[in-house]
């Protein structure tokens, strides 16, 4: 089902809120690893779920853009200014769901660790071990992705809100699962 001119399709709007709960539990459950010792089995247990949501993430975020780009996207609202940084911000948060787990994943591997995923299967170190590498990779996922994901995260949900209680317009209702459009 493709999106309208005034509302996003039912499979964008499930894929905008799964990668959204995704990236939460995949935050929450690398602060909740801190909570252990290292080397407990429960702090494994916590790091293999956030491989594992970083994983289904890239997953769901490349699903996504190839579906967007297919069934295309309803207008945009807002002035002049406001359409430019509204698709700069949807643009650059593409490149960090992707980019995010990318990295997380190339730091591990540049690590020499493997990648539990699913707790069903390994997926094994293809690069040869480079500490400094895997280091560069750290610091991208960690701190410069991380970092601007949270004020992108604040700018499209601050747009959001905007739009709804000061321009009044359709574009959260349209995102919202169970909002009508009107």
């Amino acid at each position: 089902m493709a999106s309208t001119p005034n509302s996003w399709s039912k499979a964008l709007k499930t894929l905008h809120w799964m990668i959204a709960f995704f990236i939460l539990f995949a935050w929450a459950s690398v602060e909740l690893h801190e909570q252990y010792e290292k080397g407990s089995y429960m702090r494994g247990w916590w790091m293999v779920l956030h491989f594992s949501l970083g994983f289904l993430v890239l997953f769901l975020g490349l699903f996504r853009l190839y579906y967007r780009a297919t069934h295309g996207r309803p207008n945009l609202y807002g002035g002049s200014f406001q359409k430019p940084v509204s698709l700069l911000t949807q643009s650059l948060m593409y490149v960090l769901i992707i980019g995010m787990p990318l990295t997380g994943l190339l730091m591990r591997q540049f690590a020499g660790r493997d990648t539990t995923l699913f707790w069903l299967f390994e997926l094994p170190a293809f690069f040869e071990k480079n500490i400094d590498v895997a280091k560069q990779f750290a610091f991208l996922h960690k701190e410069l992705l991380w970092n601007a994901l949270l004020v992108l995260l604040v700018l499209h949900i601050g747009g959001a809100l905007w739009h709804h209680f000061y321009n009044k317009d359709n574009t959260l209702r349209q995102m919202l699962p169970f909002g009508k459009v009107k």
